[in-house]
């Protein structure tokens, strides 16, 4: 009977994975809200099962990889963008220097074919902005485009290198826990979980590269090969900015020398990425376009939403221009203060106040979507916290926002009020438990002998 259940719950996961990936209405938020629940809940029961060993958990975690590779992503049309900016860059235009809407005007063109159907596929949005993805982002979308003129093709390759990266991640992570003395199976708490493989698998986001890029960085730095850590490091920053956060914490865990000797490699190494394909001429084109980020979402936003709203009470018209910055600056400074002030004796402090950060910035975003938490979710595997993995579950809800067609709707902002109240409410009982008050997934559950690095 054990092993029909476990036979039972492997395909229950791989299957609900694949049918979240399946639907391609992504206004059928009741069928995928319910496979994506079928998921999580065997993903949770999967990490509890002590009879699947480290490689029992790699296949599954590679089947539900496969199952989530035969699909164009029907979550997010971000795809189009990707391939757009990686077709151009081979026709040695500089996706920094034009947008979509300007480069169609042009008759110089080549491919025209496959480029209408990427426009075509490209938000109103984006069509008007210049790229915001760093240039090492931009190999990820340049590789798929030399085989073919296929969307199709091009997005399985493009998913294949997603893949491959994080199982360079998997490798390296299983090697800074093992340095760790932590049992090595603690990574599939990140890898298992549904909202990574659908999210980049399945829609070609790019959080799952930049936290494997992130975890053979910190395999590097924890076993004192300061250098190549801090260029991987630079690696990961140029896929997402966003490990920048965390790098004020190095300065009081490491002697001082060594933490402004890694600081000055990753910046020569991310100036020196960027220019690549960054100029005094276009930095300004980058820069308007992460800028959206700040002053034209505000998509699953909670706290900042009601600091938005309140401040728009005083006002005649939507302040989110200016309390996007203002709110980002206040998170930067709490960071930094916490950063600086406090020393990090440990690995385990260390990283759970790299954790706690970037929950702080999340928490106070001006935009949420699903993908953001995977990075956090990545930190908590190094802690006894567990509201991280509880959020990669509740805020996948906030794709009720395309059911309607419109995020501001009362009952988006419903499904979103109550998602952020039942995370606050368990940040606050875990913070006062210290911990998850389930045992396998605390990281102390998982150390095999008591050790710090």
């Amino acid at each position: 009977m054990g092993a029909i259940w476990r036979l039972g719950l492997i395909l229950c996961f791989i299957t609900s994975i694949f049918l979240v990936n399946w639907e391609v209405d992504r206004t059928n938020f009741g069928f995928i809200a319910l496979f994506y629940s079928l998921a999580f809940g065997s993903y949770v029961l999967l990490l509890r099962e002590n009879r699947f060993s480290f490689r029992h958990l790699l296949l599954i975690a590679l089947g539900a990889q496969v199952v989530s590779m035969i699909y164009l992503p029907n979550l997010s049309e971000d795809y189009f963008r990707f391939l757009w900016d990686g077709k151009i860059t081979l026709q040695g235009i500089n996706p920094f220097d034009y947008t979509p809407n300007e480069l169609m005007e042009r008759e110089y063109l080549v491919d025209r074919t496959y480029l209408n159907e990427l426009y075509a596929g490209i938000s109103d949005l984006s069509k008007q902005h210049y790229s915001c993805y760093p240039p090492v982002n931009q190999l990820y979308f340049i590789l798929p485009n030399l085989f073919s003129n296929s969307i199709v093709l091009n997005m399985m390759v493009m998913k294949l290198l997603i893949v491959l990266t994080e199982l360079a991640g998997i490798f390296y992570l299983r090697k800074l826990l093992l340095h760790f003395k932590v049992d090595p199976k603690r990574l599939w708490l990140v890898y298992l979980n549904p909202l990574l493989i659908i999210e980049c698998t399945g829609n070609v986001h790019f959080e799952g590269v930049m936290l494997s890029l992130l975890f053979i960085s910190l395999y590097f730095i924890f076993t004192s090969r300061f250098i190549l850590g801090a260029f991987i490091f630079a690696l990961a920053v140029q896929i997402k900015l966003v490990p920048l956060i965390l790098l004020p914490f190095f300065l009081r865990y490491f002697p001082w020398k060594k933490a402004f000797g890694m600081y000055f490699v990753i910046g020569g190494s991310v100036i020196g990425l960027s220019l690549t394909q960054l100029n005094p001429g276009n930095i300004a084109n980058f820069l308007d376009s992460l800028a959206l980020y700040f002053q034209n979402f505000g998509f699953n936003s909670f706290v900042f939403h009601y600091i938005n709203k309140t401040v728009q009470f005083f006002t005649h018209y939507n302040p989110l221009g200016f309390t996007g910055p203002i709110v980002s600056l206040v998170v930067m400074g709490t960071i930094l203060f916490v950063a600086f002030k406090f020393e990090s004796k440990t690995w385990k402090v260390l990283l759970k106040r790299m954790f706690f950060a970037f929950f702080l910035y999340l928490i106070m975003g001006t935009t949420l979507h699903p993908w953001y938490v995977i990075p956090l979710l990545g930190l908590s595997a190094f802690t006894n916290y567990a509201f991280a993995m509880v959020w990669s579950f509740l805020i996948f809800f906030s794709y009720f926002a395309y059911m309607n067609g419109f995020y501001h709707s009362f009952e988006t902002r419903l499904i979103v009020n109550i998602e952020y109240i039942l995370l606050l409410a368990y940040v606050v009982y875990e913070w006062r438990k210290k911990g998850s008050p389930f045992t396998f997934l605390r990281v102390d559950h998982y150390l095999q002998r008591s050790s710090e690095s």
